[in-house]
This record gives structure tokens, C-alpha cells and sequence, in this order.
């Protein structure tokens, strides 16, 4: 007899996210949480565009937008004057209604994830500690404690996801599990408080200060900023993290005119570690977020790694759960090989570019200093355009993320377009028989695989709609749970049939790279399942016997 078929330990953003995945695909879940309540600190403050777009499927993103602010791109600031910069806002052809990151408060983005989970019926049990994880080859028995009662109980699942942060009780109950690294040398100081307007450091960017240290400030919503800086050795007392402490490092590292600090509603000290479990998965126990991985500030990635990994293991184990697959074992092994490679290239990206930031070496500082301040500004402009800012822009939003080297993704023989197998769907507007714009993303991420036929029109032979109904139907009848059908047409001539829209301007036909009628089959987290050109869709019906 089981309580739940997974039970979800640790609800933070991560955490909640997997219930919602789970809510969304009628999966039966329990999700507890230690604390008694959430925090109003501020934490994670950014949520990147693609963790957006995944986001969106649960509720009303723009809602989220609306509560924090955009950023534009990076300000370098070097020895108090302004060097050069990244923008963000001006790379071409985003395919996305959120092409931008966004500074926001963590106690903001769980406030959205509680409302979504709500609307399921659902909520976190808290205080809820887990004391005893036991797992055999049916269930997992998980003994847990009401901390404000005393109270023990036995919750019986048949997973386990460890959701519990970088001190996971979940991998340490697992046998087979380890989390190697180490922590960086140095403690960090971080403050966030209201900054006085007008200020010289940009509210619609990051800014990267470096003089004999580097500092770094982030703008969030109502004016609150994030300032962290690598702590001096000769500061060793908490008695010292004042305010007034923090103004005198931003006028030592900031242009003039930069503004005062006000109203502080968090100051810390704290210690950063990098590290990595050496597999996603035990058995019957699952972790996913800093359980799994934990790295530097860089970039901003690591809630929204860890909220990609949720999404990325909710339809999976649903699938198992519901009998949806051919083949159980190899669908959830694949959470852990698409998430870990992630995950570890992560942790090499960030791992190099903060050892670079935050060097002590006296020559590289300076080293360092006179090429951002005399080189950067004349090479930047002419580097970083192009591919070369898609390529940075794909990897700090996280657009790049891909699964083609997974095991759960192919394409069929011949596909020499843009958009490959395991690549994130591209988004784009489309009309309906109506006339009314939606987009790609939005009639797909259901609970099931969608499939897109792309009728290009024109063509000798294939292209018809009766063709694209007749594709639709074959694969749906090869799929144990059957596919969504949509139909997107560069050219119409007659009348818009159910499940049909069109590619008015044909961009998103050109955003793939069809150059003849094909075909996408899409995951519900809203990857590239299968991709290929309409001749080859007996390819595509022997790929998805095998989900």
C-alpha cells in the first residue's frame, strides 16, 4: 500500500517545480519541507528567459515578469570608471516572449510557484523533516518528523526525489551516491538594500566592478540592489557587516554619482563550494537541483539548473508511473544522462570564470585590469556580435541547453535543418482558424508528446492536409499514450482544418529550416523529440515505438 507514488523532499524552487510537473500529469505526490515557513530573503535573483518559457506552462509568466525587472546586459566597471559592456537587448532573432533575464527576488519567484501549486490543490507540508529513507527493489519507506509537534510517521512511495539542497538528506541515504568537490578559498559578503535614484550604476544591467577586488552588482525590483564582494583577509569579524560598511566598498568601487544605500533587508557572510554527485539517481532515489549540484554565482544559473532538472524529470517518471513507456528503466535513466552533462558542464564554465574573477595574484589584477580597461573596450564591439553573441547570449539564458547527444532523441535520416534532435522548440506566432496569434510553445507542453506537421504547400505529391491528418493519426496509433496533433501551414488554400494554424510570414518555418513538409515530435518540456522531413515518417514511427 503506498501513501504517494513520489514523495518530494525539500520545497523550494525546485522542489515545487517537480510537484507541479507532477500535479500537471495526475501523478499522486506528498512534497515536505523542514522550515516552518518560507524566507523573505532574496537568495536566487535571477530567473533566466528559458526557465521562463518552461515556467510558463504552469502559469502566467509575464505575471512573474511584472514583479521583477529585466536585464539588459552586463556593465564593467574598471578602477571606478566605465569600460565596456554586453547587451543583451540587442541580439537578433530571439525566438522567445521572454528574451531577457530577469532580477527578481527568490522569496518572489516561490510567492509564483505556491500560487501555481496551488491552483492543483496542493501545498507544501511543513515542518516536515525526513529522519530515515529505506529503499527495496517496489518502494521507498521514508520515516519523517512534524518538527513543531514531535510527531513521526511512515510515508511510503515508490520514488523519492531529493529536492533538500546542498546538504541532501536524500543522497545521503543513498548508497551509491557521492558529491565530490571542495570549497573556494575565499568567504564572500553580499548585501542587498534599497539604492537612492539617479545612480551611475545601471538598474537595467549587471555590473561587474574590479579594481584590487571585484564586486558585483545586481538590480532587482523597487529599486533593491545585490552587492557581494570577495571578503579582505583582514576582515574577519561579523561585527563589521554594517550598512554603512557596504556603502564605503560601493563609493571604493563604483563611478561617482553611484548612489546610498538604504534600508538593508539581508547581510551575510558566506562560503561557496563546487560541486558534483556522480549520478542523478539510486535506484528508486532521484535528486535533482544544488542536492546535485552545487557551483559559484556565475551567470546566474544555478536555481534555474535546478528548476530545468525538475521539468526535465516530471514527465519522465509520470511516464513510468502510468505505464506510458516501452521501456521504464531507459526513459528514467535518461533524466540522468541529459541533466548530469548539464549539470558538470556547468560546473567547469562557472568554475573557470570565477577563479578568474576572483584571483588575489597581485600581477594577474593588474593584468587583468589594464586589459579590461584598454583592450576590451576596443575589441568587444568588434567581438562579441554575431555568432559570438548568440553563442553567449544562448548559454546565459540558457536557450543552448540541448539533449542531442541524450538517449532519448533522434532525427530522421537526411534532417539538415537549423533545429536538431534534444535542441530546445523554438518559439514563434502562429495564427488560428480564427485569426487570432498564439505561439509554438503555446500549443504544445501538454501532458503528452506533441506533434507538429509543417505543411509547406507547394509541393508535388506531399504537403496536403489529408497527408498531415493521415501522419498524425499513424503516429498517434505507435505511441502508448498517444501524440497531440498540430498542423502548421506556410501556405493555405483551403479551409483551416481542426488543429491547424498558420505561418502567416513563415518565419517559423525558417526558424527550423524547412525546406519541404516535415515534421517535429515534441516533449512535454517543450524539447526536440524527433525531427525530420515528411518521407522519412516511418523513422519517426519506429522512434516512438521505442518511448
Amino acid at each position: 500500500m503506498y501513501d504517494c507514488d513520489v514523495l518530494i523532499v525539500g520545497g523550494g524552487p525546485v522542489g515545487v517545480t517537480l510537484a507541479l510537473e507532477l500535479a500537471r500529469q495526475k501523478v499522486s505526490f506528498r512534497i515536505i519541507d523542514q522550515a516552518p515557513e518560507r524566507s523573505d530573503k532574496s537568495r536566487a535573483m535571477v530567473i533566466q528567459p528559458r526557465t521562463l518559457e518552461l515556467l510558463n506552462r504552469h502559469g502566467h509568466a509575464k505575471s512573474l515578469v511584472d514583479r521583477g525587472r529585466p536585464i539588459k546586459g552586463l556593465n564593467i566597471i574598471v578602477n571606478n570608471k566605465p569600460a565596456t559592456g554586453i547587451s543583451l537587448d540587442t541580439v537578433e532573432t530571439v525566438d522567445s516572449e521572454f528574451p531577457l533575464p530577469l532580477g527578481i527576488s527568490q522569496a518572489d519567484t516561490e510567492h509564483f510557484l505556491d500560487e501555481c501549486l496551488a491552483t492543483h490543490g496542493f501545498s507544501v507540508e511543513r515542518p516536515i523533516s525526513a529522519k530515515s529513507i529505506t529503499q527495496d527493489s517496489d518502494s521507498v519507506t521514508t520515516t519523517v518528523e512534524n518538527t513543531s509537534t514531535s510527531t513521526q510517521f511512515i510515508i511510503r512511495s515508490k520514488y523519492v526525489v531529493g529536492c533538500d539542497g546542498a546538504h541532501s538528506f536524500v543522497r545521503h541515504a543513498a548508497t551509491n551516491l557521492s558529491f565530490p568537490g571542495a570549497p573556494y578559498s575565499q568567504d564572500f559578503l553580499l548585501c542587498d538594500a534599497k539604492i537612492s535614484t539617479p545612480t551611475s550604476l545601471p538598474l537595467d544591467r549587471f555590473s561587474l566592478m574590479m579594481s584590487d577586488a571585484v564586486c558585483m552588482f545586481f538590480p532587482m525590483s523597487d529599486n533593491i540592489c545585490r552587492f557581494i564582494t570577495s571578503a579582505p583577509s583582514s576582515e574577519s569579524s561579523d561585527d563589521q557587516l554594517t550598512l554603512s560598511y557596504f556603502q564605503s566598498l560601493l563609493s571604493k568601487y563604483a563611478p561617482p554619482g553611484h548612489g546610498t544605500l538604504s534600508d538593508a533587508v539581508w547581510i551575510s557572510r558566506f562560503r561557496l563550494h563546487h560541486r558534483g554527485v556522480n549520478a542523478y539517481r539510486d535506484g528508486r532515489l532521484l535528486l535533482a537541483g544544488d542536492a546535485a549540484h552545487i557551483h559559484s554565482p556565475v551567470g546566474g544559473q544555478g536555481m534555474n539548473t535546478g528548476i530545468q532538472d525538475a521539468v526535465n524529470l516530471g514527465w519522465k517518471l509520470a511516464a513510468v508511473l502510468q505505464n506510458r513507456t516501452s521501456d521504464p528503466e531507459r526513459l528514467l535513466n535518461s533524466y540522468d544522462a541529459e541533466r548530469r552533462r548539464v549539470g558538470e558542464h556547468l560546473l567547469q564554465t562557472t568554475d573557470q570564470a570565477f577563479n578568474v574573477a576572483v584571483s588575489k595574484n597581485w600581477l594577474y589584477i593588474k593584468t587583468r585590469n589594464l586589459v579590461f580597461s584598454a583592450v576590451l573596450p576596443i575589441v568587444m564591439p568588434r567581438v562579441m556580435k554575431g555568432a559570438r553573441q548568440q553563442g553567449w547570449y544562448k548559454f546565459l539564458t540558457e536557450f543552448g541547453v540541448t539533449y542531442r547527444k541524450g538517449p532519448a532523441v533522434g532525427a530522421a535520416s537526411g534532417w539538415d535543418g537549423k533545429v536538431g534532435k534534444g535542441d530546445r522548440l523554438p518559439d514563434g506566432r502562429v495564427k488560428d482558424g480564427k485569426g487570432e496569434e498564439v505561439t509554438v510553445q503555446g500549443i504544445c507542453g501538454g501532458r503528452g508528446h506533441s506533434l507538429l506537421v509543417f505543411v509547406l504547400g507547394g509541393e508535388k505529391g506531399v504537403g496536403s492536409v489529408e497527408e498531415a491528418v493521415k501522419v498524425k493519426e499513424m503516429v498517434s496509433g505507435a505511441m502508448k499514450d498517444g501524440v497531440e496533433g498540430r498542423f502548421i501551414f506556410g501556405r493555405l488554400d483551403g479551409e483551416m482544418p481542426e488543429g491547424g494554424y498558420l505561418d502567416v510570414e513563415g518565419k517559423v518555418c525558417q526558424t527550423f529550416g524547412f525546406t519541404k513538409t516535415g515534421y517535429v515530435l515534441v516533449r512535454p518540456d517543450l524539447y526536440v523529440a524527433h525531427i525530420g522531413y515528411l518521407d522519412k515518417v516511418d523513422e519517426l514511427v519506429e522512434f516512438v515505438k521505442g518511448l
